[in-house]
């Protein structure tokens, strides 16, 4: 029987109110498992926003390991985390396209660099008032322009 303290466990950080999760071990069931719950209980305990799942240290995934993941990003996200996978190797992706991974709903970067550039376009779209300041302004010069009168004859 397997004990908590002997299962090998995914580490995870907090940077930029993001959660960054770097795979580097064999993933199993049991590891899994438990990445799940680590993740869920950080996110839960954490003011983190984001998180962004590195898989650069995979070179090989099976279906079951990809659709295990994609469901604890998908719980992340139920729990308000906009979540990113980032680094997947080009062995990989050809594997589960192959596979026929379910990948539409996917949000996907490069690598880890990329991901965080996603977040921070992300934050800065997602200011309404920001939005509006741009918008009123961009008004008011169409005013200007259509107020100028167009020279002589």
């Amino acid at each position: 029987m397997t004990t908590g303290m002997d299962v090998a466990r995914i580490p995870m950080q907090l940077s930029r109110g993001c959660i960054v999760v770097s795979i580097q071990v064999d993933l199993s069931d049991t590891v899994l498992t438990q990445f799940r719950s680590d993740l869920l209980d950080l996110l839960q305990r954490s003011d983190a926003t984001a998180v962004i799942l590195d898989l650069s240290g995979i070179a090989i995934m099976d279906l079951e390991e990809f659709e295990a993941l994609r469901d604890t990003m998908s719980m992340a996200a139920l729990m308000g985390a906009r979540t990113i996978f980032s680094g997947f190797q080009a062995g990989v992706v050809s594997a589960l396209v192959e596979l026929d991974a379910h990948t539409d709903d996917i949000d996907a970067a490069l690598n880890l660099d990329m991901a965080f550039e996603r977040l921070a376009t992300v934050h800065k779209d997602a200011d309404p008032e920001e939005d509006e300041v741009e918008d009123a302004d961009a008004d008011v010069a169409a005013e200007d322009v259509e107020a100028e009168p167009t020279g002589g004859d």
